[in-house]
């Protein structure tokens, strides 16, 4: 993590501006919620965006399993297990269908072969899920 330091006024109600330079990268939007974090001890203030009860990868909010301290989903944590283990791990069709979609909505211009690498399965398996999810027959 790079430091960035920069001076800033603190106006009479305690308020200050934050760069945009700062909001960009640490992708925070005007709106967004922030979390402020003091550390008494060495007389610091951390912000940071606060994202809630989420995944800390895709920051889904849907089948969270807690792993010392941080929310995962299962669809992370079926990927992380597909990297671990390194080898090709069959699930149910409906639940590859859904990795799938999520592929699809996450990467759309991605091909086939993509596809099957990010899931660890043949690009014959993707392309039968594939006629499967938009024929509807399963």
């Amino acid at each position: 993590m790079s430091q960035v330091k920069m001076t800033r006024p603190l106006e009479p109600p305690g308020r200050f501006v934050i760069p945009k330079e700062i909001l960009v990268r640490t992708n925070i939007s005007p709106h967004d919620s922030i979390e402020i974090f003091i550390d008494e001890q060495a007389g610091t203030i951390c912000l940071q965006r606060y994202v809630g009860q989420s995944c800390k990868f895709c920051e889904s909010i849907e089948n969270l399993t807690q792993f010392k301290s941080v929310l995962i989903c299962s669809s992370c944590i079926y990927t992380l297990m597909i990297v671990y283990m390194n080898k090709r791990v069959l699930q149910p069709k409906e639940v590859m269908a859904q990795l799938l979609l999520d592929l699809y909505e996450k990467y759309p211009n991605a091909t086939q072969s993509e596809y099957a690498n990010m899931l660890g399965i043949s690009q014959d398996h993707i392309n039968q899920l594939t006629k499967k999810m938009f024929n509807r027959d399963w």
